[in-house]
């Protein structure tokens, strides 16, 4: 039999089922979701999506479900192959620029497909994924033929994953990670009415789709009515649904982010050490890269992504993670702006990452289980995670071993300007943050194969190898 696992944020349902097959992404499709692929995969707006990477690439696989050892193999009636994604992410590990890339994704392909009779019937965020800082959507059985007279039922959802979160920060600077992170389905149409105020309504969006949609589902929230059924046989209209997918569209794109800075956002700009010592530590991190085949890099506290970059220019794929939002979100419009197809940014705080979620824990999961890194840069982020974070030195060097990975990583010493920062105004009750110790820690599970000591003294770089895989050290 196969080992079967569940896509993590996939739609499921018995229309179909997503498995992992010696190293190739499957999808199952039940029968009446074959009769829509079969529909679909001949339309042009699909071949047109699929060609110019805004859809997944989709084949379909001879073999049966039966001749798999597939589970539940009575139930399929075709199984599909998708390219796979390189690391699966969530919208609440995206920016502001991602999720309205994102949500302009899916208006866009629900528009093409309407003029050749389809629809997206549903609207999740969850449904797109990205290959470096490209959008990519990957739900082919939410493509259906549209019955005559049919609303558009992922109305609904899209106001929930991609409309409400996008205008609670656009309009009102509240971030949309939490929530998404806290609510799989999406902001509610009723806690969107609670969080916008009555001079909110005057804003672009804010009355017809929170007040007045709040409203309706007030009035007929708990009606016995089919109201589907009734909206089909009033006789919902093509161009209706046409008009309010382009509306829709006009406000995604009308809607911005204009925060203030943040405490790390100009990092590139206000870091503390010299320009001699940021070009050393530029040069430290291509040598390692270009010396091995590293497939996944993660760069942790990566900022604007100086370093991911760089990286990138050897490595497979590189997951650029940092906890402040407007960070990644200037990292992604530079990847963006430059077609970057290899580098991900997310928004991850280490001290809370995104946990596992959703139903037995299976839906969501946590980034480890979603790629294993076999390189970590781990750049002037340690004092940040021991003293700010209040995270003891060797969990965190725990942390960073069991994950197998080489590591680089920098010791910044409490001889340096901004460690003093940290320190400022807290007790000083960090006696494990101290250069003997991390050393000390970090010998325990890793071989020291190289060093070196930035001109200003006060900052040590290493790469460090997982224990018994390792050279000699040398120290720069």
């Amino acid at each position: 039999m196969a080992i079967v696992q569940l896509e993590p944020g996939s739609f499921r349902d018995r229309h179909g089922r997503i498995v992992y097959y010696q190293h190739k992404v499957l999808r199952c499709l039940s029968e009446s979701a074959t009769s829509h692929w079969t529909a679909l995969k001949s339309k042009r707006f699909f071949q047109d999506a699929v060609a110019h990477g805004h859809v997944v690439a989709t084949t379909e696989v001879e073999a049966d479900a039966q001749s798999l050892a597939l589970p539940d193999a009575e139930y399929w009636h075709t199984i599909l192959e998708h390219e796979r994604i390189p690391l699966i992410s969530y919208p609440y590990e995206w920016s502001f620029g991602m999720l309205k890339d994102a949500a302009l994704l899916q208006l866009q392909l629900i528009e093409d497909a309407l003029g050749e009779g389809m629809i997206l019937k549903d609207a999740t965020a969850y449904n797109v994924q990205w290959r470096g800082a490209q959008p990519v959507f990957i739900d082919i059985p939410s493509f259906e033929v549209l019955e005559p007279g049919s609303a558009w039922v992922g109305y609904r959802q899209f106001c929930q994953l991609f409309l409400f979160p996008l205008m609670l920060q656009a309009y009102r600077q509240v971030p949309f990670q939490p929530l998404l992170r806290g609510m799989v389905d999406g902001i509610s149409v009723d806690m969107a009415n609670q969080l916008f105020s009555w001079r909110d309504r005057l804003r672009a969006g804010v009355l017809a789709h929170v007040y007045l949609q709040a409203k309706m589902q007030s009035r007929y929230g708990a009606t016995q009515r089919n109201i589907r059924n009734d909206l089909k046989s009033a006789g919902f209209s093509l161009e209706l649904i046409r008009s309010n997918i382009r509306r829709l569209k006009r406000l995604v794109e009308k809607l911005t982010w204009r925060s203030s800075a943040s405490e790390w956002g100009d990092y590139n700009a206000m870091h503390n050490y010299s320009e001699e010592d940021h070009r050393l530590k530029g040069e430290f991190v291509e040598r390692i890269v270009k010396d091995r085949d590293y497939t996944l890099v993660w760069d942790i506290g990566a900022n604007t992504g100086q370093f991911s970059r760089i990286a990138s220019q050897h490595a497979d794929y590189v997951i650029a993670a940092d906890m402040d939002p407007l960070a990644v979100e200037r990292h992604y419009q530079q990847l963006r702006q430059a077609g970057c197809g290899n580098i991900l940014p997310i928004v991850m705080n280490l001290a809370d990452p995104s946990p596992a979620l959703g139903w037995r824990l299976q839906e969501r999961r946590p980034l480890d289980d979603r790629g294993r890194p076999n390189l970590i840069l781990c750049l002037a982020l340690i004092h940040h995670i021991v003293i700010t974070a209040n995270i003891p030195l060797r969990e965190f060097i725990d942390w960073l071993a069991q994950l197998g990975a080489d590591v680089v990583i920098e010791f910044v010493s409490r001889d340096d300007e901004m460690v003093k920062t940290l320190l400022r105004n807290k007790e000083d009750q960090y006696h494990d943050y101290d250069l003997n110790y991390f050393e000390k820690c970090l010998t325990a599970s890793y071989e020291i194969i190289t060093k070196q000591i930035l001109r200003s003294g006060n900052r040590t770089l290493y790469l460090a190898r997982p224990m018994g895989r390792g050279e000699t050290v040398q120290a720069i």
